[in-house]
């Protein structure tokens, strides 16, 4: 891939949501290592999903939530999203989905339509590998530009991360590095930089 970040100084938001409620959360840990490790030129915002109420079309129709604007807002101002996703029973987490189900209804300049996105995630043995496959399968039906390469899957994550949430793995951090540095790529790919 041409390295097009590096052709021309520019602004990249990203939007960085956890898909962990868990104040110790390692996805969590693993979004700030993100945020330490962007490129020159990208900064990643955190997005906390916690007030986002369950999804309900009866809701929806009555007008969205403060929350809900709040989030779909947060989306529209971002150049892509990157979620952070842990694993329970082979899917990402139900808050995750929930937060998707709210951000890709309308399919408007405050969705997931069109937007780009990527997923990582620290876990077990498989590093969440199949949770992010659930989540490219929901992005094929959004319509979002889901990057999926090179990944960063943190297997056996309680090993690389200590009590307070800081990354001992350097292969990992490397690993990090890469895939926003290929993110930076595809968003610019897509023609969505921030003057």
């Amino acid at each position: 891939m041409v390295d097009r970040f590096m052709e021309r100084p520019t602004r990249i938001r990203v939007l960085g949501i956890s898909g962990s409620l868990r104040q110790a959360s390692l996805n969590s840990s693993l979004l700030r290592v993100a945020q330490e490790e962007t490129p020159a030129g990208m900064e990643i915002v955190e997005y906390d999903l916690a007030s986002l109420p369950f999804y309900n079309r009866d809701v929806e129709e009555e007008g969205d939530p403060d929350s809900v604007t709040n989030f779909k807002t947060a989306i529209c101002e971002a150049d892509g999203v990157l979620f952070v996703t842990p694993e329970y029973n082979f899917s990402p987490s139900g808050v995750l989905k929930n937060a998707i189900d709210w951000a890709s209804r309308d399919r408007g300049p405050r969705s997931l339509f069109a937007k780009p996105v990527t997923t990582m995630g620290a876990g077990g043995f498989a590093g969440t590998a199949r949770a992010q496959m659930h989540l490219h399968n929901i992005f094929a039906e959004t319509g979002s530009y889901m990057m999926t390469k090179p990944g960063v899957y943190v297997a056996y994550a309680r090993q690389k991360f200590d009590s307070q949430g800081n990354l001992s793995d350097e292969p990992t951090r490397e690993a990090v590095r890469n895939h926003l540095k290929a993110f930076a790529n595809w968003i610019l790919l897509l023609g969505r930089p921030r003057d």
